[in-house]
């Protein structure tokens, strides 16, 4: 079935009020001048999660000398008989591996901030680097039997429960405190507000349940579980003094349980830095910290259609933010506007397609696909998703539109395997059931290109192959394999049409990140495979098809380790450095000429971009710059 959400103007403005607050920027409004300066905070269960498992981001964040606040859940004090002696070295732990990833001399002044009703919390600054801060809240941690297991879980689910604080050895603050669900999320809440963060990384409270089955019923630490959805509510709650911060998750034991991207540069860089750790924590050894270490990967991934043309000759934008979805227009004379932030029938995870006007989206409980037509504002047809027990299993949506003018879907479904759906008919709110297409072990992340016929060609990974299926306009489709070569899948499949009609398909691998591109014809795969070196950093590679006067075969975008974009314009070629930095996925718009434009979330939340235009060796770009200029004040 699929439903119709039609916003009136009278809850439009009462949703807005509510999400707004006492002074956040009106909805429409373009967020306040100036807009804060880029700083990162990650909210973490325990001490060493942020260095296992938000690495290579964390240390390429610090090193560029933008401002960046760890804050730690829990004292990570285990069931040990020495619980203070032991959490007191897992936090001088963290600050040698802070120093040594920002390079500074491990030297640290020890204070303490308010964080509601009495509260406090331990705020470690580096002498070296005052930008650079720890904050320790000392909750106890899930092995801690001296107050009953899984406290930080408890917690979270019985609003009544109070837990003591463990104080480590040293410790800024001397004394045990007393901590409800609703302390923990109101002093979260404070450390947000009193930091201004514009990138919060979080932990993944989603997480596969086909991995990790030794923890059972979460398949991850259950305090990576509860932290990061009690984070969430903070962030939720929390009240920026401009825009609603980027929020990026991060998966967790789980990376060992798939193929690795990292260059061998960044997995050395990631081992220092555990390695300074380690040294504090004597039970930190054995081979598994080395699998977690190795491989890092965003839990839901904007990926790299949230920015495409729109009606009228305009340009659109969408992010998912805390308190809304952010749009920004560039309209047809080429002045960008925005950000307005747009209500939300409810929460939704942060990966969207935008086809046209028309936004493509999930809900945070991976139950419900919600579209957005351009036609009426406020409305959001809802698509239930594949059934399933558990409808978090249900991956992010890939959506395109077949050569019938209908919208397609396909997700990853629960059981593995991936399910399609497609419109009754073009603009129509019916859709019909979903076709089940078979397929197992596939991973989130999928790729949708229409064929002729109203066919279209649905792309998916597994930890050791790609698949590929041909959907005609009706029914079910075998599944092939794509020969890729000796290596596994490390990443999503990314596709694209090709000007000469084609279909190129690149996929990220556990060579080292390496990309290897292959080609589908009419007549089948070329027997040709090109090779690009791994670009780096987390997550994958933009294609984005060359328009209609292209100069180039196919464009490829790709983030690096250090955040600065990457862009190769034929297969096989060397990537060409235009610089950043941007948060996670960047995007590209082909321009009617054949120019590029490069779309990117800065660290600051402000929208950049890049204008490329051809030049004899191929694409140049000027740089980027804020998309929307605030401005001035009259000082």
């Amino acid at each position: 079935m699929s439903r119709r959400i039609a916003f009136g103007i009278g809850v439009v403005l009462l949703v807005l009020a509510s999400c707004q607050g006492p002074g956040r920027p009106h909805a429409t409004d373009p967020a306040p001048h100036p807009l804060p300066p880029a700083h990162h905070a990650q909210v973490v269960a325990h001490p060493d999660d942020d260095l296992l498992f938000m690495n290579p981001d964390l240390a390429e964040g610090l090193r560029s000398g933008r401002p960046t606040t760890g804050i730690f859940l829990t004292a990570g004090e285990a069931d040990v008989p020495d619980k203070a002696g032991y959490s007191a070295a897992r936090q001088e732990g963290t600050r040698a591996a802070y120093a040594q990833m920002v390079r500074k001399p491990n030297d640290w002044s020890r204070g303490t901030m308010p964080v509601g009703h009495g509260r406090l919390a331990e705020v470690d600054t580096l002498r070296a680097d005052p930008d650079v801060k720890l904050v320790f809240l000392n909750l106890p941690e899930d092995a801690n039997s001296q107050q009953g297991r899984h406290a930080l879980t408890r917690l979270r689910q019985e609003p009544s429960l109070t837990v003591t604080t463990t104080v480590p050895a040293g410790a800024a603050v001397p004394h045990p405190q007393s901590f409800d669900r609703r302390a923990v999320v109101e002093a979260l809440t404070a450390l947000l507000d009193a930091f201004q963060p514009t990138v919060v990384r979080l932990q993944d409270d989603q997480p596969d349940g086909r991995y990790q089955p030794n923890w059972a019923g979460v398949h991850n630490h259950p305090d990576h579980v509860a932290g990061a959805a009690l984070a969430e509510e903070a962030v939720a709650a929390h009240r920026p003094a401009a825009f609603s911060p980027v929020v990026q998750t991060y998966r967790d034991y789980n990376v060992a349980d798939t193929p690795a991207s990292l260059s061998d540069v960044e997995k050395r860089s990631t081992r220092e830095a555990f390695t300074a750790y380690a040294g504090h924590d004597v039970l930190a050894t054995g081979a598994i910290y080395r699998s977690w270490s190795d491989n890092s990967a965003y839990r839901w991934p904007r990926r790299g259609r949230w920015a495409a043309w729109g009606e009228g000759g305009a340009v659109q934008a969408f992010a998912v933010r805390a308190h809304g979805l952010a749009r920004w227009t560039r309209a047809p004379h080429g002045v960008w506007s925005g950000p307005e932030l747009l209500p939300l029938p409810e929460p939704l995870r942060p990966q969207l397609t935008v086809l046209g006007g028309t936004v493509v989206a999930q809900s945070e409980n991976g139950s419900r696909i919600l579209v957005r037509s351009p036609g009426e504002p406020g409305r959001w047809d809802v698509v239930d998703g594949p059934a399933a027990a558990d409808p978090t299993e249900n991956g992010p949506p890939a959506a395109t539109v077949d050569s019938d003018g209908r919208i397609v879907l396909a997700v990853k479904n629960a059981a593995g395997g991936v399910s399609l759906r497609r419109q009754s008919s073009p603009g129509s709110a019916r859709w019909q059931p979903w076709t089940e297409l078979g397929g197992t072990d596939v991973q989130d992340g999928l790729s949708l290109v229409p064929a002729g016929d109203g066919a279209v060609h649905v792309f998916a990974a597994t930890r050791g192959k790609v698949l590929r299926w041909e959907v005609a306009r009706t029914g079910a489709a075998q599944a092939e394999a794509v020969p890729i070569g000796p290596a596994r899948p490390a990443g999503a499949p990314v596709a694209e049409r090709a000007r000469d009609g084609s279909v190129r398909l690149l996929v990220r691998t556990d060579r080292g990140g390496e990309l290897v591109e292959r080609t589908l014809t009419r007549q089948g795969w070329r027997e040709d495979r090109t090779t690009l070196p791994g670009p780096g950093g987390i997550g994958d590679p933009t294609a984005t098809g060359p328009g209609p006067q292209g100069s180039a075969d196919l464009i490829r975008v790709a983030r690096d380790g250090a955040g600065n974009v990457r862009v190769a314009d034929r297969a096989g070629g060397p990537w060409s450095e235009v610089g950043g930095a941007v948060t996670d996925h960047p995007a590209a718009v082909v321009e009617p000429g054949g120019e590029v434009t490069l779309v990117g979330l800065g660290f600051d939340g402000a929208l950049l971009i890049n204008p490329g235009a051809k030049g004899a060796g191929g694409l140049a770009f000027a740089g980027w710059r804020p998309a929307v200029v605030p401005p001035q004040r009259a000082d």
